[in-house]
């Protein structure tokens, strides 16, 4: 009798292995993620090539404004590929966190004024989507650029000789202080850094500089490829000027109690529609013994989002006040406005957050950017964050 209950339950475990390992086949064929061709074969209810906003859900739904990148309310193949060969270059994703509780209503909020963005960067104008983000359904502005700056020349950002002035090259920073990137400061990277082990120019003077897109791809990532050791890094805005940057950003902003930190994705706008980013990496950068200088205007170029800015030096368009408050720059993700650091009688604000934020009757919560040299615009977010995705 003992062992035929035994083979009976030996049996019922069987049979409950293969059902569930059939059920786990089912939902996860091969355990890979569906191509664009699969996933449009079976969603395309109506058999027109594209899919609809009707006939998508779930995370292809969520991140719909993303993938469609001429914003005609259609996901074509061409795009589900861009979007599947972006996938491990994307920032972040928004968390699943719901923050309606965290949410402090008592805290003044001015709502993203459009007007101040330069119309002609921003591609088929600001539209509006409903969105959720963090469990709360959220009106937002939706801006896609190419991340291209009009009011100020891009570069220049490596010089190319060790005499060269630094006219000819940017800036770079350390211990909160900006230097200017001439050859001379090339030149003695090695005493700048107490490491014997920086070269970055050759015995005739000239500086090894990644002068072709192929340079830049090699060189403008945190594993930078040996060849390109020693090296300074520069990426031209013309290798990756097709590149659509979205940005998702609530219409009025919703002020949260707990400051919430940001990954590698943009941070924020400029008027311009040049995205803010966080800090450089450093210390990938430095570990090749390369720099990457951003130019006199605080921004550079890599492969995964273009032009962007580390840094405000105030090239870019400034809205006054009618006060002695600092200008207008921009806009955090989080809808949030971003305002130069000195006032009109250039004095830095006070009582400041650990966000770099701040609170007055005229302008509700802002925030206020950091000295150029600290490498950081902002330090966090003190609002709901919208989300930004670049289009390769």
């Amino acid at each position: 009798m003992k062992n035929l209950s035994l083979l009976l339950l030996i049996f019922t475990i069987l049979i409950s292995c293969k059902s569930n390992q059939e059920k786990k086949e089912q939902q996860e064929p091969n355990g890979q993620r569906p191509s664009s061709i699969q996933i449009i074969s079976k969603l395309d209810s109506n058999e027109d090539g594209k899919l609809s906003k009707r006939e998508v859900k779930g995370p292809i739904a969520n991140d719909f404004i993303n993938i469609d990148s001429n914003n005609d309310g259609f996901l074509t193949l061409e795009e589900l590929n861009k979007a599947e060969k972006n996938q491990e270059n994307r920032p972040p994703q928004q968390t699943n966190t719901n923050l309606s509780k965290e949410i402090d209503a008592s805290v003044k909020t001015i709502p993203v004024n459009t007007d101040y963005f330069i119309s002609e960067n921003i591609i088929n104008g600001i539209q509006k989507q409903i969105v959720e983000l963090n469990g709360i359904e959220t009106l937002c502005y939706v801006i896609k650029t190419n991340s291209q700056a009009t009011e100020h020349e891009m570069g220049p950002w490596c010089p190319r000789h060790i005499e060269d002035g630094m006219e000819k090259a940017g800036i770079w920073f350390k211990d909160d202080k900006v230097y200017d990137v001439s050859g001379h400061f090339i030149a003695n990277l090695d005493e700048f850094y107490s490491d014997d082990k920086w070269k970055l120019y050759r015995e005739d003077g000239t500086i090894k500089v990644t002068d072709t897109e192929e340079g830049c791809l090699a060189a403008a990532k945190p594993n930078v490829e040996e060849k390109y050791h020693n090296y300074c890094v520069e990426c031209l805005p013309e290798y990756f000027k097709n590149q659509v940057t979205t940005f998702v950003i609530p219409v009025t902003p919703k002020y949260i109690k707990t400051a919430q930190s940001f990954g590698r994705g943009g941070i924020g706008v400029a008027f311009n529609g040049v995205k803010y980013d966080p800090p450089a990496p450093t210390h990938a950068i430095l570990a090749a013994h390369t720099i990457a200088p951003l130019d006199d205007h605080g921004g550079h170029v890599n492969p995964h989002g273009g032009y962007h800015y580390h840094a405000v030096t105030g090239s870019t368009k400034e809205i006054p006040q009618t006060d002695i408050h600092s200008p207008i720059i921009g806009y955090a993700i989080d809808g949030f406005a971003i305002f130069a650091l000195l006032d009109k009688n250039e004095n830095k604000p006070t009582n400041l957050d650990e966000c770099g934020g701040h609170s007055d009757d005229k302008r509700g919560y802002h925030y206020h950017v950091g000295e150029p040299g600290e490498n950081q615009i902002i330090k966090c977010l003190h609002g709901v964050a919208g989300t930004m995705n670049v289009d390769e």
